[in-house]
């Protein structure tokens, strides 16, 4: 039988790897490159430092998960603990209010199928049904349950068109939808059925079995519907002042029905503290995204080539170090190229344009600095270009496009050590992005662990 992992221990990792991430011991950067590779190993490792172009310190990091933003027509499908690969078992509504489906309603006229969603769930209908604390019911009868409100700020740098942020709030605070959060999560009851999954409807029931429900907990109550024989639904039962009755206790629970058949029904139950207590847990969240901001020439830390320069790669880069001593970097931003300056200098290098000294020696232009004196050549290399060694002083170079040329009088180190620090990502973009001195980029880097 083979192992899993299951998604506690996945949230577990990602819980110690976010601990980190906002952790005094550990300094996290987006790196870019230039780097044209897709390999993911060693030599590729090795190939996006080769050409890594410069870093951003990250400045957020949130848990995510898929964006499902409800849309009516959709048959959203009802939480289910035996399914972990569930997907539109939850959605994000216009207001960015984030809710479970606890129970999706079938059509009794149409063989019991499972109906679309044509109600927005919003939390002013939970107030309205009975409390944003509790399942409440929408017109189009599925039954749903309030989890949490994002705030402006996890929208602008989590919410995507593919994913949006899940976290759990640690306590009490002056943002409203916080705070909201955190009352929500107190609230919790733990150990509630949420639902019951029909894994068999079995044949030759004549009456509506009776289900009772044996186990720890207390206040759990189902209702079952036939058809030609068979279970076709079973439904949450009400106190009849809209409390739905997932009971409260249960860390197992086994149905009887009243009535010998082959049926076969499980009980679907939430999380052990409940629901609310913790919505990564809840949404099963596997991913975290992580963020930053990349702002013209980050008030000239970085390298920006003009007219353009691209990167084709980015990276998640730990505790990088200063490339003239073995300390940390720590500042927000760093180049992490070498340039030469050039005495002589005949003509402008073109971006990407190789260059050759007369020992053999071959670089690749990134951008070529004529308002510097004097002249700074910015370049990489890589396995293509080789790695033979300038010399400063003696080498005069040529560019391959016979355009441009001058000499040698020193090779500058960057500010940061590009081999240094610990490579955890690569992303290997579609498209390489093209950057200007007036241009900003917003990076979101997720860390799936499937």
């Amino acid at each position: 039988m083979p192992s899993s992992i299951t998604t506690v221990s996945k949230k577990t990792v990602l819980d110690l790897f976010r601990q980190d991430l906002e952790s005094d011991d550990a300094a996290y950067y987006a790196a870019f490159s230039s780097a044209d590779s897709s390999e993911s190993g060693l030599f590729g490792q090795n190939q996006f430092r080769n050409e890594m172009n410069f870093i951003k310190v990250v400045s957020g990091k949130s848990f995510v998960v898929p964006n499902n933003t409800w849309t009516s027509g959709t048959v959203y499908k009802q939480y289910d603990d035996n399914d972990d690969d569930q997907t539109l078992f939850y959605v994000i509504n216009s207001l960015n209010e984030v809710f479970l489906c606890v129970e999706t309603p079938r059509d009794a006229d149409n063989g019991y199928v499972e109906l679309a969603s044509e109600v927005e769930p919003t939390a002013a209908l939970a107030t309205s049904y009975n409390s944003t604390t509790k399942t409440f019911k929408t017109s189009d009868r599925y039954l749903w349950r309030y989890l949490y409100k994002l705030t402006g700020l996890a929208t602008s740098s989590f919410k995507t068109l593919d994913y949006m942020p899940v976290q759990k709030i640690a306590a009490a605070s002056s943002v409203v939808e916080l705070n909201q959060q955190f009352s929500l999560q107190e609230a919790s009851v733990p150990g509630q059925i949420i639902n019951i999954a029909i894994d068999s409807g079995g044949t030759g029931y004549t009456f509506t079995p009776r289900i009772t429900i044996n186990g720890n907990g207390t206040g759990a109550s189902f209702v079952a519907t036939i058809e030609d024989g068979s279970i076709v639904s079973v439904t949450a039962d009400s106190d009849g002042n809209r409390n739905i009755s997932h009971g409260s206790g249960y860390n197992f629970a086994e149905l009887e029905l009243s009535v010998e058949g082959d049926a076969s029904l499980r009980a679907v139950m939430g999380p052990i503290d409940g629901v609310n207590a913790d919505p990564v847990e809840t949404l099963r969240s596997n991913q975290i995204m992580i963020q930053t901001k990349v702002e013209d020439d980050e008030s000239g830390a970085i390298v920006v080539a003009d007219p353009v320069n691209d990167f084709k790669q980015v990276g998640l880069l730990r505790n990088p170090k200063k490339n003239t001593t073995d300390s940390d970097f720590t500042a927000f931003a760093g180049n992490c190229m070498n340039y030469f300056e050039l005495t002589d200098p005949n003509g402008t290098f073109a971006a990407d344009e190789l260059f050759t000294a007369p020992s053999g020696a071959t670089g690749k232009t990134y951008w070529h600095d004529t308002v510097s004196s004097p002249d700074r050549l910015y370049y990489t290399r890589n396995h293509t270009t080789g790695f033979k060694s300038f010399e400063a002083g003696a080498d005069d170079i040529d560019g391959e496009l016979n355009t441009a040329s001058g000499s040698i009088s020193a090779d500058v180190a960057p500010t940061v050590n590009r081999y240094s620090g610990q490579l955890l990502y690569i992303n290997n973009l579609d498209n390489s992005i093209d950057r200007t001195s007036t241009q900003t980029e917003d990076i979101k880097i997720v860390i799936d662990l499937g």
